[in-house]
């Protein structure tokens, strides 16, 4: 028996159709994408942000290379 949270109702797989029980992996799948890219997109503005800051640092020590 496996059950899952909607909007705050909890539901039983069990009682569920085929069709239902895909839509809920589709949406833990959705859900598990979204956090993955979410992560992703908060390391890339991360990294974004440090480089520009070397690059601030750079230009105000007047450095040329």
């Amino acid at each position: 028996m496996v059950k899952i949270t909607v909007d705050g109702t909890e539901y039983d797989t069990d009682n569920m159709t085929d069709e239902q029980k895909k839509l809920v992996e589709l949406v833990r799948l959705n859900q598990g994408t979204s956090g993955f890219l979410g992560h992703a997109f908060d390391s890339v503005n991360a990294i974004g942000r440090v480089k520009k800051d070397e690059l601030k640092a750079s230009l105000s020590n007047g450095k040329k290379d």
